[in-house]
Parts: C-alpha cells; sequence; structure tokens
C-alpha cells in the first residue's frame, strides 16, 4: 500500500515455492501481512508470518506448518548503499511463534548480521588519484529456540554456503546432518568472513579493478556443541560497474577440497 503520513504502510505477500534444501526437494508456502517503513539509513517491519513446508525423498523429515510474530530491523550507514566502501551495517530478525502441525510447540527464532568496512590505507593510482585500500568484515549469527522435538517447518532452519556466504561450498550446502546423515536445515548459524580489498593499477594507468584475498567460516548444526567450521580461502576481482559490483572469485573449500568459481553482480544489505 501507500505510505501514511508518518511513511508505514501496509503489505501483504504470498510465497510458494518449491527447492532443494540439503538432500530433500522441499515444496513451502508463505503467507505473509503487516507494517513496513523505510529511509535512507533505517528499514523496519513487524508481521504475521504462516509457514508450511514438506519435504520428499527417503525418510524425509514430517511435514510442518507454524504461525509466527516478527520484527525486522536494518540500519545501513555506508557511504554509498548500492557498491560501498565505508561504513557499517546491522540487521536483527526477531520471530516467535507456535509450530501448528504435526504437534503446537513454541519456539523463538533469532538472526543477526553485521558488516563493516575498514580503511587500512591509501593507493597511488597515478595521475594524482589515490583510493583507500579497505578491510570488509562479515559476521552473522542465528538460532532457533525450542524443545528437541518440536517439528520447525524447514522454512524457519538454517542453511548456508556459496557466493555470499561461505566461498568454496555449494549453494546452501552446509547444514546440520540427520539421523541418516542426509543434510538438512540446523537450529544454529555461525557465519564469519574478512577480505581484504585493494585497488588495482595496470601498466601505471588507473582502473576501475580491485583485487580481494578472503577467509569466509561457516557453520550449521541443531545443538551449539555441535558445530563445526567449514572454511573456503581465496581471491577475487571486483569492477566498479555503473550498476553495483561486479564480483569473481575463486574459493577453495577446505573440508570439500574443491575449488568454486563464484559470481556475483550488485551488494545488498
Amino acid at each position: 500500500a501507500l505510505p501514511g503520513e508518518n511513511g508505514w504502510r501496509w503489505f501483504t505477500g504470498l510465497q510458494l515455492q518449491r527447492e532443494t534444501t540439503g538432500d530433500y526437494e522441499t515444496n513451502s508456502s508463505r503467507l505473509r501481512a503487516g507494517r513496513t517503513k523505510g529511509s535512507d539509513h533505517i528499514d523496519r517491519s513487524y508481521f504475521l508470518q504462516f509457514d508450511t513446508a514438506s519435504s520428499q525423498g527417503e525418510r524425509a523429515p514430517p511435514s510442518s506448518s507454524a504461525l509466527t510474530a516478527n520484527y525486522g530491523w536494518t540500519g545501513r550507514y555506508f557511504n554509498d548503499n548500492n557498491n560501498p566502501t565505508r561504513g557499517w551495517g546491522l540487521a536483527a530478525e526477531l520471530g516467535a511463534g507456535l509450530t501448528l502441525r504435526p504437534e503446537r510447540d513454541p519456539f523463538t527464532r533469532v538472526l543477526l548480521r553485521w558488516q563493516s568496512f575498514i580503511d587500512t590505507g591509501r593507493v597511488d593510482l597515478g595521475e594524482g588519484i589515490r583510493r583507500n585500500s579497505r578491510i570488509s568484515l562479515r559476521l552473522e549469527g542465528g538460532a532457533v529456540l525450542a524443545r528437541g522435538s518440536a517439528a520447525i517447518p524447514v522454512t524457519q532452519l538454517f542453511l548456508t554456503g556459496g557466493d555470499t556466504t561461505v566461498r568454496g561450498y555449494g549453494w546452501r550446502r552446509i547444514g546440520a546432518r540427520t539421523d541418516h546423515d542426509t543434510l538438512y536445515g540446523g537450529r544454529y548459524l555461525t557465519v564469519g568472513s574478512v577480505e581484504w580489498q585493494r585497488p588495482m593499477t595496470i601498466r601505471g594507468n588507473r582502473t576501475d579493478f580491485e583485487s580481494a584475498t578472503f577467509i569466509d567460516v561457516g557453520a550449521v548444526a541443531d545443538k551449539v556443541g555441535e558445530l563445526r567450521p567449514r572454511v573456503g580461502v581465496g581471491a577475487g576481482l571486483r569492477w566498479r560497474s555503473p550498476v553495483g559490483p561486479l564480483q569473481a572469485d575463486v574459493a577453495y573449500g577446505v573440508k570439500e577440497r574443491q575449488v568454486r568459481l563464484h559470481l556475483r553482480l550488485g551488494y545488498t544489505f
């Protein structure tokens, strides 16, 4: 809806989805309704959400559904929200609700994200032009709190890995393991990344390219004591295009002993 005089607006949304979730194919639906307000630096929203999830495959977890009340807050304090080189951002999501099927159990879901850019000195690109090199730091953590037997919809659980999280691993291929050693969403998530970004010159000429060297670490499990980090290391190139940064990274997944190419266009937080 159009925003009111105070900037808040009503919204509704319906999502129907089929995707690979861990080692299972999952059919899910999500109905959401609430209020939201956005500004240059801060976005806020509160809403009710109804989730259903049905996984298919041998020994798949039971189908489940849940109703939750949620609040989200995102603060962006970057010099450029589309192509940041300085500043920081913080985001928090909090949800509390009840599983409806197969049994009723209360649960709480929390997710925190943080990103910061720290200057590490200037690089002389010639022609009197200098640009800052920087360290990019990223942290993410999440938890779903409920009794052990609660059937939480997999859409409320955590998976990680891929272009924007832990490079060197497949998309959402870091998760928890079930009793049958199959991959599934977990109740606890930790992700961290350190990346050194440095402007490049070619034959003494300034360019819009940057080099990057990084280490990514992430883990997902159903219990805190079972979190086992997955490490990815690598290097890449950045091009400051008119529509945002174009990133190409080559990363080595230490656990899987495999090299992967990761591509990404644009920046979102």
